[in-house]
């Protein structure tokens, strides 16, 4: 009976999460803090989409806070995080 090689780790979502954070730090603060002057488009839309499948409860709410008073992206963003991640409580 063959057996297929085990990978030398077992990847989790937290290691990913962590290795990503660390690969991409000055990208991701900027992307957080509102500072996306020089991200690229495809760059910011891999970074949300990280943010709504690994942020943190922090995370989400350090970028809903980086809105300002943009409002529609504020509600955009919180509907997502709602229907793809009701595992996060945001004080609405």
């Amino acid at each position: 009976m063959d057996k297929e090689p085990k990978p030398p780790f077992e990847e989790t979502e937290e290691s990913f999460g962590r290795w990503f954070r660390a690969a991409a730090k000055e990208k991701w603060e900027n992307y957080l803090s509102g500072k996306e002057q020089d991200i690229t488009i495809e760059d910011r839309d891999a970074l949300r989409k990280f943010l709504l499948q690994y942020g943190t409860k922090e995370e989400m709410e350090a970028k809903l806070d980086s809105f300002g008073f943009n409002m529609l992206a504020d509600e955009a963003l919180r509907e997502e995080i709602k229907s793809r991640r009701p595992d996060i409580k945001l004080d609405w």
